[in-house]
């Protein structure tokens, strides 16, 4: 494929998908329970004095520092979207293993708590998000980070794996939300990262249909409270029966092993109610 083909291609799939989210524009209403921001974790002190990230940060705004915290973490972590979790998810042991170590790569999510968690740290508000996409025959999410800035008064999302931030033509960094409701206006948004722009575009506007969060944030707090922020009329539980249904297919009749833990997994979650929504407004709400 050439350069010019590829091109178009990214075109045509930000087309389809800023069309969803153009469709699916109200989300359910929901609980309005607190989100959490842990600041005082005493693991603080060993990550500020073994990574010198107060340093890294500097002075100026939450936004000014937190960004000078993605720049050094992000070109030093090596991307491996089949990592398997195995190390604990906090900054101190995922830094550990993964900084400046090629060989020990690890995936968004985990990437994503490091530099929430460094955030944290230094007094940012910060939370880490799944971003999801719509079809249940999508095995592919990705996870990202917000920060709170106060002099902006607004949510910013940073995105550790590609080292972006997605911004607006005043050169505002954009929230996730503001980014889905440009990107259902079909609007592609100017971005700073390691990826084409074009292709980034569509890549977020493909998971940027649901949203889940954090709902307490700290050092390790990572999936402890998990809040689901979703459009109006979709079914979450339907379509984990559908993604996980659709594994089971894929899987060749010789792998027993994965045969088993699928079908586990599609045992546990039919037995389980449809995940309780929360109201989208607690993604706008300042902390």
């Amino acid at each position: 494929m050439t350069e010019q083909e590829a091109l178009e291609t990214h075109r045509q799939l930000f087309d389809i998908y800023s069309g969803i989210l153009f469709n699916n524009q109200a989300f359910s209403s929901g609980k309005q329970e607190s989100i959490s921001y842990v600041f005082d974790c005493p693991e603080y002190k060993t990550l500020m004095e073994k990574y010198h990230i107060e340093q890294i940060a500097g002075e100026g705004t939450a936004f000014q520092r937190a960004e000078r915290l993605l720049h050094w973490m992000s070109p030093r972590l090596k991307h491996k979207s089949d990592y398997d979790n195995h190390v604990p998810m906090n900054s101190l042991a995922l830094l550990d293993y993964s900084l400046d170590r090629p060989e020990n790569g690890i995936n968004c999510r985990n990437k994503s708590i490091i530099l929430t968690e460094c955030c944290l740290a230094l007094g940012i508000y910060a939370r880490r998000v799944s971003i999801m996409p719509y079809s249940p025959y999508d095995m592919d999410n990705h996870v990202v980070a917000e920060i709170y800035d106060s002099e902006l008064e607004k949510w910013v999302m940073m995105d550790p794996t590609t080292d972006g931030i997605f911004f607006d033509e005043q050169g505002t960094p954009l929230s996730l939300l503001e980014l889905r409701e440009r990107f259902a206006a079909h609007k592609p948004a100017p971005f700073t990262g390691s990826e084409n722009a074009e292709e980034i575009n569509a890549y977020i506007a493909k998971n940027l249909f649901r949203f889940m969060m954090d709902g307490d944030n700290g050092f390790g707090l990572a999936d402890k409270r998990t809040l689901y922020f979703t459009p109006a009329g979709y079914q979450v539980k339907e379509n984990q029966l559908a993604s996980i249904e659709y594994r089971l297919g894929e899987i060749p009749p010789d792998a027993m092993r994965l045969q088993k833990l699928f079908s586990n997994m599609l045992e546990r979650t039919q037995e389980k109610p449809e995940p309780e929504t929360w109201d989208i407004s607690l993604m706008e709400k300042k902390p």
